[in-house]
């Protein structure tokens, strides 16, 4: 049985991919909402790319967020890891209430859950999105 770790937090949640958005049939944009709740866009111009730099997302421990009404980048994610151009155990954000979140790792064969209470031992505190930027 693989035990991975979750953290319940409230206020503003950690760094996390918020959306990705394609601008036509393979470019678009990743966006972040960093812990300070500023929005930052960092652009991939092919799905080759877009996938490189969710893989990167994965290693560095980076949240991505479920979605709503719509899928999120969580929901991607899984389906890239389901497809094979994806792999490894990634890290879920999600919403319980206002102002209320959820950091979990997910991982296919995941039975139990362990409370965490430091996010920063789950997340990466320190990534720099720019640093995914192609120049």
């Amino acid at each position: 049985m693989t035990e991975l770790r979750y953290v319940k937090g409230s206020g503003r949640p950690p760094l996390h991919l918020a959306s990705i958005d394609s601008s036509g049939a393979v470019a678009g944009d990743l966006v972040f909402t960093l812990a300070n709740a500023a929005v930052l866009r960092i652009a991939f111009a092919c799905h080759t790319e877009r996938v490189g730099m969710l893989q990167r997302l994965i290693a560095e421990r980076v949240p991505f967020a479920v979605g709503g009404m719509c899928p999120g980048p969580a929901d991607e994610v899984g389906l890239l890891i389901d497809s094979g151009e994806l792999t490894g155990p990634h890290l879920e954000l999600s919403w319980s209430g206002p102002q209320q979140w959820v950091v979990r790792e997910i991982a296919k064969n995941a039975h139990e859950w362990l409370p965490e209470s430091d996010i920063s031992q789950i997340t990466n505190p320190s990534f720099d999105p720019h640093s995914l930027s192609v120049d």
